[in-house]
């Protein structure tokens, strides 16, 4: 389950080293990788009252799901990175 947590995170870091402060289109991912990455950042949040991760969103880009992906992030300019191969961010 957090594997698709430390994806998504890496392929964020991953876009904006490359981009600057463009944020990505979308996440596009499974249904279970969408239910694995809310639950993974609904329980690693610090509690507080009334304060809960956006479903359906992502460090503010929309997640989309779609049976027919393996977990893709697609920036700005449309291309896509698959998050497969984020497992881990490469140094700076």
């Amino acid at each position: 389950m957090a594997d698709i947590h430390r994806r998504a995170t890496n392929a964020f870091r991953a876009h904006w080293r490359a981009h600057g402060a463009a944020l990505p289109q979308k996440l596009v991912l499974t249904r279970a990788q969408a239910d694995d990455l809310h639950l993974c950042r609904l329980y690693g949040c610090v509690p507080m009252d009334g304060a809960k991760p956006e479903q359906g969103k992502f460090n503010g880009s929309p997640i989309e799901v779609s049976d027919a992906t393996a977990g893709v992030l697609v920036a700005h300019d449309g291309t896509e990175m698959p998050l497969a191969d984020l497992d881990q961010l490469a140094p700076v």
